[in-house]
């Protein structure tokens, strides 16, 4: 190509190429090709327009000398207005949403726009509202583009982008994709196209309501353009945001094509179309570069659009997670004591930190979890020895029961389950490195941690030092050391415990060790330090959290955990479910009551984990109804026939997986969460009865369902090829039986199925059974 001179850099603004996608492309009976916008020099579609109706505003006589152009946009109107602005001598205001990204907000002041920033949860409309306000007031200071009813902006694309795709392809062209913003774009290039050949299908992109793909509008919830016609295009397609980031960076990384999120959003619909078409040409306009939204969360991670936050016990807020290693997020959770069977307590703190893994890994983390079992802790020491036998034995029973209960609740098992006692010689080196650094000291055959020496003791449970000494165990007066509030990293045995061999040959003696010095140990041994997340109940925050901390950053001189999540309690009778504090409620019994594990498991977590959780059978007959709802609704769904394609499903499907996953992203929000999974639930069930779902609607729905199901657990699903053939032949020779009014033999298969344990339920929509 040429090198060219120009005038002036307005002179190259438009003949942008089409790029011809390659790797991208599955199907070789479709030319799949890209219009690149960002190659206009102000880099976007926009300059088009910007240029436009700055010339169309000269022409009219409206723009003259000392007037300050003013216009609302959400950033590539502006920046093209601005470079125009900065040719011809003008002033320009921009007003525009704090929320447009910063790379946007640069680039105006650089070309010397001055910028009004309005409320970011107006969105554009708010930018609008004080555009109009401005120019209203005072009429001769201001020259109002006002993009959305100007028709220069679509005058723009049906002289120029319209008639550069048509002239590229050779007029071979089949299907055009363009975005939605003010719809001048789309307008233009319909009207151009149409007048050139109508068999021509163009399509526009608009993203669902409570969408975040910044530059373009859902036109049922912000003010729709004046320009605006929806009848002329051949279709208009919603994409959600999740497909817009995808396709955004696959363009990156797959053809080397650095563009922005409405792009994608335009190849999203682009791939789509190429597929129906299966043999022609497709032409995608990607609207600006990648390089405005590099402070947006499209380029900062692949895997995690949104950032997750989480309340941190440590700091009292709420935090962002940033890992040590990013990508993968490494979580030690406190385990059980193997002195007994697993009360809810535990069960409640094990599900949590399920969920948290399970939506970690939804999210796109890699996760690296580690459990400790405690078998040699004070409280597993004193049972076994009330029990008599060995302590390996006793602990094996115990710990048997504890993999059951994982089972039983449905939770994804851990890549470490560190057993304490095989990890002694570790906690041995800990303690000498304590006593070597003097946060440690020996008194009669025993080891103990000055808290004292260490300063920050007491930050995660927000203990003054002073505190302790009124709160500490009567023990100090038996083991005689400096301060009450100092603990013990290795004990000297009991007499019992001796007599029972239950201790270790240590430096300082025959001892075995304290129970915070287990924790400190495995955890740093397994997962590094600083880890993470650090996962427990809030009963063990004072002291267990503290001196663990004390241990690991005394010794080492730096964080723990970056993060500490602590679920609160289940109570029951006003107290809380404790074998110490004598009100033991176990899962077994609760089993025992007639409530199944994904039942108990349900009840545990649709509570929020930071709220204290109330124990009643009413309570877990209503989490009984709802799992009982979900497998239903999910047997509903597996066995409809496809029926009329509902024009509400799409809005409401995507508002209920963007307010599922915002919910969660934020401290684990399940009940707002759950809220919006049963408003889809009940939206549903009324288009499945209406017959208002279609074949590819209701695969849309079963995906979604899946997909929370992966942090849920809770719903069995169906797999097609184990349905019960039988059944569904005799439920078919019934509605046979039913249509040519045969009512006696009808009921008589109806009885064959109750034979079986199979329910029918009659609905306009056809008959769902289920068995019992």
């Amino acid at each position: 190509m040429p090198s060219l001179k120009v005038n002036s850099i307005l002179e190259l603004i438009g003949n942008t190429p089409l790029i011809r996608i390659q790797r991208m492309n599955p199907l070789p009976g479709v030319e799949l090709l890209v219009k690149l916008e960002s190659l206009n020099p102000g880099g976007s579609v926009k300059d088009r327009i910007g240029l436009k109706m700055i010339e169309q505003g000269e022409a009219s006589g409206q723009l003259t000398p000392g007037k300050i152009v003013l216009e609302a946009s959400s950033g590539n109107t502006a920046i093209g207005l601005a470079m125009a602005c900065a040719v011809k001598g003008y002033q320009l205001l921009v007003t525009m949403s704090e929320s447009a990204s910063e790379e946007r907000k640069r680039i105006l002041k650089a070309y010397g726009a001055q910028i009004l920033l309005t409320p970011g949860y107006q969105g554009t409309d708010g930018a609008i509202e004080e555009a109009y306000r401005l120019a209203r007031e005072e009429p001769a200071k201001y020259f109002l583009v006002d993009q959305y009813n100007n028709d220069a902006n679509w005058l723009a694309h049906y002289e120029g982008t319209g008639r550069e795709i048509w002239d590229a392809t050779g007029g071979k062209v089949d299907v055009v994709v363009v975005t939605m913003g003010t719809t001048g774009t789309l307008m233009g290039v319909t009207r151009a196209l149409k007048e050139r050949n109508p068999a021509v299908r163009v399509v526009g992109v608009e993203p669902f309501k409570k969408h975040k793909i910044q530059g373009l509008k859902n036109m049922k919830e912000s003010y729709p353009p004046g320009i605006f016609k929806p009848e002329e295009p051949h279709a208009i397609v919603n994409v959600d945001d999740d497909s817009a980031y995808e396709m955004a960076r696959r363009l990156a990384k797959e053809e080397g094509i650095f563009v922005g999120m409405s792009a994608g959003a335009a190849m999203k619909v682009a791939l789509d179309e190429a597929r129906t078409l299966g043999q022609g040409t497709v032409v995608a306009l990607l609207p600006d570069g990648g390089e405005r939204y590099l402070s947006t969360s499209l380029f900062a991670s692949e895997t995690v659009p949104q950032p997750l936050r989480f309340h941190n016990t440590l700091t009292g807020k709420v935090e962002l997670l940033e890992p040590v290693k990013p990508g993968t997020v490494t979580i030690y959770s406190c385990g059980p004591s193997l002195d007994g069977p697993p009360d809810l307590g535990l069960c409640r703190r094990l599900v949590f930190a399920d969920v948290l893994r399970r939506y970690l890994e939804y999210r796109g983390y890699e996760v690296k979890h580690a459990v400790n079992l405690g078998d040699i802790d004070d409280r597993t020491v004193s049972e076994c020895l009330q029990a008599g036998g060995q302590l390996r034995d006793f602990t094996a029973r115990w710990e048997a029961a504890f993999f059951q209960t994982l089972d039983t609740l449905r939770i994804k098992r851990a890549q470490h389950y560190p057993r304490s006692s095989d990890h002694v010689n570790d906690m041995v080196e800990q303690t000498r490195g304590l006593l070597d650094k003097g946060l440690a000291y020996e008194k009669l055959r025993s080891v103990y941690f000055r808290i004292g020496s260490f300063p920050e003791y007491g930050k995660l449970s927000h203990v003054e030092l002073q505190q302790v000494r009124s709160t500490a165990s009567t023990t100090y007066d038996y083991y005689e050391k400096d301060h009450p509030g100092d603990f013990a990293l290795f004990k000297r045995p009991t007499l019992a415990e001796l007599k029972a061999g239950i201790f270790w040959q240590t430096p300082w003696g025959k001892a075995r060790p304290g129970w915070h010095i287990e924790c400190s140990c495995m955890a740093v041994r397994y997962l590094g330090q600083p880890f993470d997340i650090h996962t427990a109940s809030t009963d063990l925050t004072f002291p267990h959290g503290d001196n663990e901390i004390a241990i690991a950053a005394g010794l080492n001189n730096k964080p723990f955990a970056r993060l500490w999540l602590h679920s609160e309690v289940v109570m029951a009778d006003g107290k809380k479910v404790s074998r110490a504090a004598d009100n033991d409620l176990r899962l077994e019994d609760v089993l025992a009551l007639g409530f199944d594990g994904p039942t108990v498991r349900y009840w545990l977590l649709a509570t929020h984990y930071r709220t204290v959780l109330n124990y009643a059978p009413s309570e877990l007959e209503q989490a009984r109804h709802c799992v009982s709802r979900l497998n239903q609704f999910v047997a509903r769904l597996q066995h409809f026939q496809s029926g009329r394609r509902s024009g509400d499903l799409d809005q409401a499907l995507y508002e209920a997986h963007s307010g599922w996953q915002e919910a969660m992203d934020h401290d684990l929000s399940i009940s707002t969460a759950l809220g919006k999974l049963f408003g889809l639930v009940r939206l549903v069930n009324r288009l499945l009865t209406a017959n208002e779902l279609d074949g590819e609607q209701v695969q849309q729905v079963l995906g979604f369902v899946r997909q929370v199901n992966q942090i849920l657990a809770v719903i069995d699903f169906e797999p097609a090829e184990q349905r019960d053939e039988h059944v569904e032949q005799l439920v078919e020779a019934r509605n046979a039986a039913r249509q040519a009014k045969d009512f006696a033999q009808a009921d008589a298969l109806r009885e064959q199925l109750q034979a079986l344990g199979v329910q029918l339920t009659d609905t306009p929509a056809g008959t769902r059974w289920k068995r019992l």
